[in-house]
């Protein structure tokens, strides 16, 4: 291959990504043969082994590329929230998922690919210790729901957001991907703001939920142990 500029080298391989891309998400990655993207792309098959020695090459570049620019705007996103339970940012943030889902449709039909066809071996990395890293982002706020009282015990709040933030994102990749048709019944703002009451004060009232009442255990004298029948009293001599 004669000697090219970084820029022109650069130039090429992203035609070359954007032509498999749009074939890999057409006819799947497998139904994919490096003819077909050589076709696609203008350019001989010898020239575009030049470039890239295999499919799956392709493909780990085309996720990298876009898992920088999510990793990005992921981080942009936590950094405009400053206090994940307070109502007016959680609602902000299920706007900001709303965004960023509709944004990146081509992301996440190769996420469904890599599910399909390699068990998601490309894309298990996104969601790899994704609360850990909520922990470390919000850890002073976390830390000062903890100190003033204000969670339930047992919750950690890492955990809750994680889900609140999954939630979002889960409900936002049905409607874009497939054609969910607003599938909670009702408007997109509106799953927003019920999905952050739910997340922010949860669906029962504490006060009205009847919690079970530890049951009492007798004295059993021959034995000195706690056993026996509820209710039942030990014989006066």
């Amino acid at each position: 291959m004669p000697k090219l500029s970084q820029e022109i080298i650069e130039e090429k391989k992203g035609r070359i990504e954007d032509a498999a891309k749009q074939l890999f998400i057409k006819q799947g990655f497998h139904a994919t043969s490096m003819r077909d993207i050589a076709g696609r792309t203008g350019t001989s098959l010898g020239n575009l082994y030049n470039y890239y020695r295999t499919k799956e090459a392709i493909l780990e570049s085309i996720i990298r590329g876009y898992q920088k620019v999510i990793d990005t705007r992921l981080r942009d996103m936590f950094d405009e929230i400053e206090e994940p339970f307070q109502r007016e940012s959680l609602i902000k943030f299920g706007r900001l998922v709303k965004e960023m889902v509709n944004d990146h449709h081509d992301f996440w039909l190769l996420m469904y690919i890599d599910v399909l066809e390699f068990e998601n071996r490309h894309f298990r990395k996104m969601f790899e210790g994704l609360s850990k890293n909520l922990q470390r982002r919000f850890s002073s706020y976390f830390a000062e729901l903890k100190a003033s009282g204000k969670l339930y015990d047992g919750i950690d709040p890492a955990v809750g957001f994680t889900a609140a933030y999954m939630q979002f994102f889960n409900y936002f990749l049905v409607e874009k991907l497939f054609g969910g048709n607003r599938h909670f019944g009702i408007k997109d703002d509106d799953v927003i703001v019920k999905l952050t009451d739910i997340f922010c004060r949860g669906v029962l009232r504490p006060e009205a939920i009847e919690w079970p009442r530890p049951q009492r255990k007798s004295h059993n004298r021959a034995t000195g142990s706690r056993a026996g029948r509820a209710g039942s009293t030990p014989k006066r001599k």
